[in-house]
């Protein structure tokens, strides 16, 4: 990935694994725009993430090894929480390191949801508790 998204992804999900986050209700909104003009999200979470929309039918631990968006992250351990055809997919994200969850959210973006290579991440944060 693009060291700038890297760089950015990596900064905005900080918060999430560090000490501001000790009550675990932390929620990094990271928001794009696809090839085809879509709005698309991922909001990371302390122990999950939440991709939105999820254009697929197919389950979406299936859907992330097939596309590709696995490659180099075969050793996280994800978990499928919630999905709904053409709506959203929570995975569960918790054990693994930040670096992978940034690199994991990336490859989504582009392999998933259908940025283009030189996307450009927008992100907020905000406290749910």
């Amino acid at each position: 990935m693009p060291q700038t998204q890297m760089e950015a992804i990596s900064a905005a999900i900080a918060d999430i694994y560090g000490p501001p986050n000790e009550s675990g209700m932390l929620c990094c909104t990271i928001e794009a725009v696809n090839a085809g003009g879509t709005d698309v999200s991922i909001q990371v979470m302390a122990d999950s993430i939440n991709i939105s929309p999820y254009p697929y039918h197919e389950e979406p631990l299936t859907r992330l090894e097939l596309s590709g968006a696995m490659e180099g992250l075969e050793d996280m351990e994800l978990e499928l929480v919630d999905w709904d055809a053409n709506a959203f997919a929570t995975v569960g994200t918790a054990g693994n390191e930040p670096a992978d969850v940034a690199r994991l959210v990336d490859e989504t973006f582009t392999k998933v949801l259908g940025c283009d290579a030189g996307y450009d991440p927008k992100a907020t944060t905000e406290d749910l508790g």
